[in-house]
């Protein structure tokens, strides 16, 4: 009798392992996050804080269409003086995002803190109160080994 015990046992313990695995593989599969693109660098090498937003949707050079982007701005929200950024992506990597990008084109918007201070992220991106822009293409960024350096005539040697 204990020997057939043994046998339902184990017969019970492999319907269980059968069962039980594939859910626990497929759970786990699920929680993999997506890929994250964290290569592409903005060094602040000015002394003022800056407000830095990154953009592949525009197609429109001139118009920064995000009021909702930066509510609830604060001291933490800027990039410090002499500081590094890392401007990441989730989902995709930039090579496959700017190849598949109808104008291969990703925008960085670089602003002082003092004027999203005095007139808001609201007005400043709408009057386009910005210091500089880069359209970024992915030749730029492997020529600048995925940095962008504000200002820009900085040299990094």
């Amino acid at each position: 009798m204990d020997i057939l015990k043994i046998i339902e046992n184990i017969n019970v313990t492999k319907r269980c392992f059968v069962f039980f695995v594939p859910i626990l593989f497929f759970s786990i599969q699920s929680c993999v996050v997506d890929k994250f693109d964290d290569r592409l660098k903005f060094i602040n090498y000015t002394d003022k804080s800056l407000l830095i937003y990154g953009d592949f949707f525009l197609l429109n050079d001139t118009l920064i269409n995000c009021s909702n982007c930066y509510t609830g701005i604060t001291e933490n929200s800027y990039l410090k003086p002499k500081d590094t950024l890392s401007i990441g992506l989730h989902g995709k990597l930039y090579d496959e995002y700017l190849m598949k990008n109808p104008n291969k084109i990703f925008r960085v918007f670089v602003f002082e803190s003092d004027t999203i201070k005095k007139y808001g992220w609201e007005k400043a991106q709408k009057e386009y109160l910005i210091l500089k822009r880069f359209d970024i293409n992915l030749e730029y960024i492997k020529n600048n080994n995925w940095i962008i350096k504000y200002p820009d005539s900085v040299n990094l040697e």
